[in-house]
């Protein structure tokens, strides 16, 4: 069997059957394709929906679980994938039509442990919003191709070869937020054939309540919390796993100074008090990840990152935030 599909679910009754629907009438032989359905204690119709669609499709594999996150939902496909090559889909997002035979094919000939592919962001009338496609000339090591390349951090633009996965161990992190960019720091740095094609295959739906995109007031503490320990995860891994090499050294840099600008930046965006924001500011600068001293590729990013690194104009800039916040709530009020 060359391919299995992950699709973690919870409360997606909405979505689930284009999902599903998206891989099965690809292009791809299914004898080559298994989906594995894992539900995380959905309380909605999505597991009687599933059930429904089994009676059709005999290659859809239901598992439950009791609530591991995201995370906790692909280590349970991957252990019980028969396929070469995984491919974890978001149970609200859906692959483009006759797009999937031509990618699989092309990392199972190359004998790739990672394939990155294209995708695009849509809204849910099906417009497109952005789109991610790039392409590299020659197959590279994971560290070589992530100095070279800037492509997505998620881990659903991507096909794992499960023999790479178990021979290395490579599961991910449960219950936290961000968990593909942790992940891929690892998978990438034990990858020895990784290769990136233009063919658009993912297509997001940019949605305000999917696993991956619902942040309520009452998740952003643990969104904090949870990029503070995937720096520190970052950090540890980096030195009980070093090569030494000084193109390992320069992703590692690189990768943790994306993480701590990406916190820099959520403390801004996110509603927390200022009192919070001091502290994590200030337990940055014990682990001297601040002033965010590594130039980063993403230009805007990288420009937030320079302004930010003076902590009066960060300061200043995350009162301004929760100014226009309260006149925006106050707004809201009046109308």
């Amino acid at each position: 069997m060359l391919l299995s599909v992950i699709i973690p679910c919870f409360n997606v009754e909405k979505y689930i059957e284009k999902c599903i629907l998206s891989v099965i009438n690809n292009d791809l032989d299914l004898r080559d394709l298994e989906i594995i359905l894992v539900d995380d204690e959905s309380p909605d119709n999505t597991v009687s929906i599933v059930k429904n669609m089994i009676r059709s499709y005999a290659k859809i594999k239901l598992i439950s679980q009791k609530n591991k996150g995201l995370g906790g939902a692909r280590n349970t496909g991957i252990l019980n994938a028969s396929g070469d090559y995984v491919l974890f889909l978001d149970a609200d997002d859906y692959l483009k039509k006759n797009a999937l035979k031509n990618v699989i094919t092309f990392a199972s000939e190359n004998k790739l442990d990672i394939l990155e592919y294209g995708a695009i962001g849509v809204t849910e009338k099906c417009d497109e919003v952005y789109r991610y496609s790039k392409s590299t000339d020659i197959i590279l090591s994971g560290f070589e191709y992530l100095d070279n390349t800037n492509y997505m951090n998620s881990a659903c633009n991507k096909l794992y070869a499960v023999s790479f996965l178990n021979n290395y161990g490579l599961r991910f992190e449960e219950r936290i937020f961000i968990e593909d960019f942790e992940f891929n720091t690892r998978a990438f740095y034990y990858a020895k054939r990784v290769k990136a094609v233009e063919d658009i295959l993912g297509c997001f739906v940019q949605t305000s309540n999917s696993i991956t995109r619902n942040i309520s007031i009452e998740k952003n503490s643990k969104m904090l919390s949870d990029i503070e320990e995937v720096i520190d995860l970052t950090i540890k891994f980096q030195q009980e796993e070093s090569n030494f090499s000084s193109k390992v050294h320069k992703v590692f840099k690189e990768r943790i100074a994306f993480l701590t600008t990406t916190l820099l930046f959520n403390l801004i965006k996110l509603s927390i008090d200022k009192k919070q924001c001091k502290l994590i500011i200030e337990n940055l600068k014990l682990k001297k990840l601040y002033p965010v001293r590594t130039t980063l590729r993403n230009k805007n990013k990288n420009l937030f990152r320079w302004v930010v690194n003076n902590e009066f104009l960060f300061f200043q800039l995350f009162r301004f935030y929760k100014i226009i916040q309260i006149k925006l709530k106050g707004i809201k009020i009046v109308l």
